[in-house]
């Protein structure tokens, strides 16, 4: 390599890898606010007479279980996939692209070790907590089911991780593992684009093309996954709601329901801001190499008459499309799903 070559992963980006991540640290920052993991909840002290009567109570948790590892198998299966072929698609890439994505990605699970050391034993159950973990962990164990995913002092043993916690870390993982290899990709996509002087060159623009193309594809595949990983934390969180009755002194089992809600309704939220956090760099950089002027031909104006309507509109028209299939998805079958999984 020439002296005067470019570093592959210059040190002024050594700050994104952590952007994808992000979130997930934000979401740490707000529920510090909202709940204590060393407090323990009251759904420890549930009297029998709160749930459902058995045989219900069996078949309907045995029902939801059925549901939840279907998803949970078919959301991490969805990942896996997804990070093979992000994997594949990074390999295509030319060299210097190739390693700035590994490079990338290596900065990634540094920023994941550096969080889990300075967390250290606090971690799990932290990650847990946000999860909502706790409550639904809590409600379960107190129902005594026969499946017995948890028993009531398992919660958050750390010598004894329950199936439980094992149902609601594999998801959460495989996501993880998804929306960093995925930035990875956007980084070493846009990476190393020729300058502003060959913007007029024919050539420069299939590059160009080739690349938004590219990311837009990715997005696909990661705003996939993003989904998936929303419906599955919703199912989880509502699985102990069919499970309370509701009470002449308060409506328990519709608190148990809204707070899932809740839950599923800030990880959605948390999940977009991830997939904005995933791709807004790269993104950026790239329109803003197609946009420099500095060196700019006689056709720069020509040129960025075809930007605005090649990427803009043409983004703007997939949007449209995207938020219109997602619509009925959102509102139809997926509020029936979840009203019956709550047995409300």
């Amino acid at each position: 390599m020439a002296s005067s070559d470019p570093p592959i992963f210059p040190l002024r980006d050594a700050w994104l890898p952590a952007v994808p991540l992000l979130p997930l640290v934000l979401s740490g920052v707000l529920f510090a606010w909202l709940i204590d993991p060393e407090l323990e909840l009251s759904f420890l002290a549930f009297d029998p007479k709160h749930f459902v009567p058995r045989p219900q109570r069996e078949y309907v948790h045995l029902g939801d279980m059925l549901a939840y590892y279907s998803l949970g198998a078919f959301h991490s299966l969805l990942c896996l996939g997804v990070i093979a072929t992000f994997a594949v698609w990074l390999r295509r890439l030319p060299a210097r692209q190739a390693k700035a994505g590994a490079l990338f990605l290596g900065g990634v699970v540094a920023f994941i070790v550096a969080v889990s050391v300075f967390f250290h034993e606090e971690a799990n159950r932290q990650v847990l907590t946000q999860l909502g973990f706790k409550a639904i962990c809590q409600v379960i164990a107190a129902a005594e089911l026969p499946t017995k995913l948890a028993a009531v002092d398992q919660c958050f043993r750390e010598d004894d991780i329950s199936r439980l916690t094992w149902l609601a870390w594999i998801p959460t993982f495989s996501g993880m593992g998804a929306v960093a290899i995925a930035a990875a990709f956007a980084y070493a996509n846009a990476s190393g684009l020729p300058g502003s002087r060959d913007k007029d060159d024919p050539a420069w623009r299939e590059t160009f093309d080739r690349r938004v193309k590219a990311l837009q594809r990715g997005i696909y595949l990661l705003s996939a996954v993003l989904v998936s990983s929303t419906v599955t934390i919703t199912l989880f969180a509502h699985l102990p709601s069919g499970l309370v009755a509701d009470g002449e002194e308060m409506k328990l089992a519709t608190a148990v329901s809204k707070y899932a809600t809740g839950l599923s309704t800030f990880w959605g939220a948390l999940f977009s801001i991830t997939l904005i956090a995933s791709v807004a760099a790269p993104g950026l950089r790239l329109l803003a190499t197609a946009y420099s002027t500095e060196g700019a031909g006689p056709h720069s104006a020509e040129l960025r008459r075809w930007l605005h309507e090649h990427v803009f509109q043409s983004i703007r028209r997939q949007l449209a499309t995207v938020l219109s299939l997602l619509a009925p998805l959102l509102v139809g079958p997926l509020s029936s799903l979840f009203t019956g999984v709550a047995g409300l």
